[in-house]
């Protein structure tokens, strides 16, 4: 029987302090996007070069997910907060530093990248540490949902903050703010830690079960493989539409649709804002409707991405402007919604000493998906003079991980 009164009220500053720190990163992370066009011109690179600066920050965070997670476990959720942020608001801050290099700015949206591989490690502790089962869903889906928040004040407000100081060096300085105002706020809030009741019923309920599995013997797994390879999908989808819609509504025709940055800033909005609903009622579906269950979230999210992203596409789409939206707010829906259910399935079926390395297995591997569809896309972004096929290529994820997701059984925990 679960003892709620071991689970007080302050867990909700923890889970506030950890949405900021994700709001942070995905700011710095899109504020680029709808200036790209600048941004080429300022680096004196095409358009396919420039896509790669998002590339590399998320090929950072697959890469940092694999492992970030060793430091939350190792060593507390503020530790990983905090490096998180700095790897994140340094490199803005000082951006204009070695912008007038392409290289150096490559390397700097690397360290970037990095900070989300932190900090979403911190998203399966938090979980299991701090929250009831019964609210894991509604606690996963606000973490998550912090990344389309943070994306959507990205999207929206770089554009005009460029056009008013005329730089995007110091634009991108100034939305770097609120990562350094997470850190004050991390080291004042997180390192008080949960009660030791629940760490001992936590471990015991998970050792009957599961026998103090390894974590070696965990990634090597039916389970591991499949949820992965989900996400790696989900993830081609999801960065693909956050980091190459702005810029493809910003482009001038033939390549884009040619709405300009600010006006495409906004109509992107449309992308980025809904996911903050979506994971949220993907939560409360994973608790109330699912019952549990990650498969319907999933199947669901990738019908809606794989059918809708496409549909941006034609011109009877794109020269209708309330059709647009939309759309847009479809095509968006999709990724978010699943994130949830598969973060709570994952802090249900792993032991909590690895839950926060699990995540980082689970969402750094699909993460890579981001990566590849950024860089496919910027390929053929270079090559055609169009986004055509790098929007396209969503469909193409969103099929494969729909016919995964009926390997993803209801429950499914790990054994030694």
């Amino acid at each position: 029987m679960e003892e709620k009164s071991l689970y007080t009220g302050y867990r909700w500053l923890i889970l506030l302090v950890t949405c900021l720190g994700i709001l942070s990163c995905y700011i710095d992370m899109i504020v680029y996007a709808p200036i790209l066009g600048e941004v080429a011109k300022s680096l004196n690179v095409d358009m396919g070069a420039a896509a790669n600066l998002m590339m590399g920050f998320v090929l950072a965070v697959a890469v940092v997910l694999m492992w970030g997670g060793v430091i939350c476990d190792k060593y507390g959720i503020t530790v990983a907060i905090v490096l998180s942020l700095l790897c994140a608001s340094i490199p803005a801050t000082f951006v204009s530093w070695f912008s007038g290099s392409y290289a150096a700015l490559f390397i700097a949206r690397l360290i970037q990248g990095a900070s989300v591989g932190f900090i979403f490690a911190v998203i399966g502790p938090v979980l299991v540490l701090w929250f009831p089962p019964k609210e894991q869903g509604l606690a996963s889906g606000l973490m998550i949902g912090s990344l389309s928040i943070g994306a959507a004040i990205g999207v929206v407000a770089s554009p005009p903050i460029f056009e008013a100081v005329g730089s995007w060096q110091t634009m991108v300085a100034l939305l770097s703010i609120p990562g350094w105002v997470t850190i004050a706020l991390s080291l004042l809030i997180t390192r008080k830690p949960p009660s030791p009741q629940i760490l001992k019923n936590l471990e015991a309920a998970m050792s009957s079960a599961q026998g103090g599995v390894s974590l070696w013997a965990a990634i090597f797994t039916g389970i591991t493989f499949i949820g992965s390879f989900i996400l790696f999908f989900e993830g081609w989808g999801l960065y693909v539409l956050l980091n190459l819609v702005p810029p493809y509504l910003a482009a001038p025709a033939p390549m884009g649709v040619g709405f300009g940055p600010v006006t495409a800033g906004k109509i992107s909005l449309a992308v980025t804002i809904v996911g903050v609903f979506a994971m949220i009622l993907g939560g409360v579906f994973f608790d109330k409707v699912a019952k549990g269950k990650a498969r319907p979230a999933v199947l669901i999210g990738f019908v809606l991405v794989g059918i809708f992203s496409y549909l941006i596409l034609l011109p009877a789409v794109y020269n209708n402007l309330f059709l647009l939206v939309v759309i847009l707010i479809i095509a968006g829906w999709g990724c978010p919604f699943m994130c949830p259910s598969l973060s709570a399935y994952i802090a249900m079926n792993y032991p909590p000493k690895i839950v926060g390395r699990m995540v980082g297995v689970w969402f750094g591997f699909g993460t890579f998906g981001g990566a590849a569809g950024l860089y496919f896309g910027g390929m053929t972004i270079a090559k055609t003079g169009s986004f055509y096929w790098a929007i396209t290529m969503i469909s193409f994820a969103a099929i494969l991980g729909f016919i995964l997701a009926f390997f993803l059984k209801p429950r499914q925990i790990v054994q030694k």
